[in-house]
């Protein structure tokens, strides 16, 4: 399952303890925060945050993105005219990485998450709530990434 935390979230999500750095953190399961280009400098900002991304990194738990990928598919939406955000960049890695969950609360960008024509097959989702949106951490088609227990599955096949 990946994961993107938007810079506007990252206080409330990486910075402190909670359901996401304590689901990123799970040594059973396979999470990977997915964060390139200019997202990662935004993160990387806070200190807190930014020895995360290094631990995150070290567990090979942090899944970046190809850099002109992420600026031909940035360049594509600002000229298709549909965000309305200002962060083309963060729906670029989502387009690019095949991650499907974000975490935000920026109204607009949330918006430009969960609309086909911009984050399709499947749809975006947004977390904003650990208590309403735990279920969409347990997801796990997420950016090509199985579970746990379907690698272990598939090596015995």
């Amino acid at each position: 399952m990946c994961l993107i935390v938007d810079a506007d979230a990252s206080d409330e999500f990486l910075a402190k303890p909670g359901a996401v750095r304590d689901w990123l953190l799970d040594g059973r399961k396979s999470p990977r925060l997915v964060a390139a280009g200019k997202l990662r400098e935004e993160l990387a900002r806070a200190g807190d945050v930014r020895r995360l991304l290094t631990q995150l990194e070290r567990a090979g738990r942090l899944r970046p993105a190809d850099a002109a990928e992420l600026r031909r598919e940035e360049d594509r939406l600002r000229a298709d005219g549909r965000c309305r955000s200002n962060d083309r960049h963060v729906l670029a890695l989502a387009v690019v990485s095949g991650a499907r969950t974000l975490a935000t609360f920026d109204n607009d960008l949330a918006r430009d998450f969960r609309n086909a024509e911009i984050i399709c097959r499947p749809r975006g989702s947004v977390y904003r709530n650990p208590a309403a949106h735990a279920r969409l951490l347990r997801h796990t088609a997420s950016c090509g990434v199985r579970s746990a227990p379907d690698r272990r599955g598939s090596r015995d096949r």
